[in-house]
C-alpha cells in the first residue's frame, strides 16, 4: 500500500516519493610584410577573428551563476541549491539501510532508523521517531543513485536536528559544502556536501504550496540526502529541508 499525497508535514501528510571556446588565434608577428605583399587576411580568417573576438566578449559581459539567498532580517531562510560534483554511485541493487549519521560542523552524530507511516482519520503520517534520525522507507539507500530521505524532531523526542533545523541563522556553523556522511549497515561510509537548504511554510499554507514541499522527497536521477525537520525551536510553522549530494564514499570499513 502506497501513502497518499498530500504535504511535507512531518507529523502530518504529505507524498512521501512519486518521482568552439571562442579563444582568438595568436597573430603572427615573424615577417615584416615588405610594399610588394598582399597585407589584406583572407576573409574566413578575419572572420573566425571576429568571432572568436565577440564570443570572449559575450562571456566577459555574462555574470556567473549565484545562487537564490532569501533573506528575513539576518537570518537566511533560503539559498542554492549550488552546483557540486558528485561521484560515481553504487551500482544498482547494491545499497543497504542506512544505520548512522555524523554532521561533523555540528557535531552531530545520531543513530538512523527506519521510519515508516500509518493511516489517521484517512490520512497518512510518517512516525518520526524518537532519539534518531528517520530513514523514510520507500526513499534511497546510501550511495545509490536516488534520493536518501531522513527526517528528524526539532524540539520533542530526543530533538537530534535541533540544529539542523536553525540552518541559516547567526552563528550557526552549518552550510554551503558541509559535509553529510551517513554509515550503512555494513560500516560503508557515505560523504555528501550541501548544496542548499529551505525554509517552508506548512501551517495554513494551502494543499498546492504543502503538496510542492512535498517535492524535495521525490526520487532524483542523482545520488543525493534530503534532511527534513521543523523549525522554529518554539513550534512548527515551517519545515527545513536541507540537501546534499554525494561527494566520496568508502566502501571498506
Amino acid at each position: 500500500m502506497t501513502p497518499p499525497a498530500a504535504s511535507l508535514t512531518l507529523l502530518g501528510a504529505f507524498r512521501p516519493n512519486d518521482q568552439s571556446s571562442g579563444a582568438v588565434s595568436p597573430v603572427s608577428h615573424a615577417t615584416k610584410p615588405t610594399p610588394t605583399e598582399n597585407t589584406t587576411p583572407p576573409a574566413r580568417k578575419l572572420d573566425d577573428l571576429l568571432s572568436g573576438m565577440q564570443t570572449q566578449l559575450r562571456r566577459k559581459a555574462t555574470p556567473e551563476p549565484t545562487p537564490v539567498v532569501v533573506r528575513h532580517g539576518d537570518r537566511i531562510d533560503e539559498i542554492g541549491p549550488v552546483s557540486i560534483a558528485t561521484t560515481t554511485p553504487l551500482s544498482a541493487g547494491s545499497g543497504l539501510p542506512p544505520v548512522r549519521l555524523l554532521i561533523p560542523a555540528l557535531d552531530l552524530d545520531t543513530p538512523v532508523q527506519r521510519m515508516g507511516w500509518k493511516m489517521v482519520n484517512g490520512v497518512s503520517q510518517w512516525d518520526v521517531v524518537d532519539n534518531a534520525a528517520g530513514h523514510h522507507f520507500d526513499s534511497a539507500f546510501p550511495g545509490e543513485a536516488g534520493n536518501v530521505a531522513l527526517s528528524g524532531h526539532n524540539n520533542i523526542g530526543g530533538a537530534v536536528f535541533a540544529d539542523v533545523s536553525i540552518i541559516g541563522q547567526p552563528g550557526v556553523p552549518f552550510g554551503l559544502g558541509d559535509e553529510m556522511i551517513l554509515f550503512d549497515s555494513a560500516g560503508r561510509s557515505f560523504t555528501y556536501q550541501v548544496t542548499g537548504w529551505h525554509r517552508l511554510q506548512e501551517r495554513n499554507a494551502s494543499i498546492a504550496t504543502r503538496q510542492d514541499n512535498a517535492a524535495y522527497l521525490q526520487q532524483t536521477g542523482t545520488p543525493q540526502l534530503t534532511l527534513v525537520t521543523c523549525w522554529p525551536p518554539w513550534s512548527n510553522t515551517h519545515r527545513v529541508v536541507v540537501t546534499g549530494v554525494l561527494t566520496g564514499m568508502a566502501t571498506y570499513p
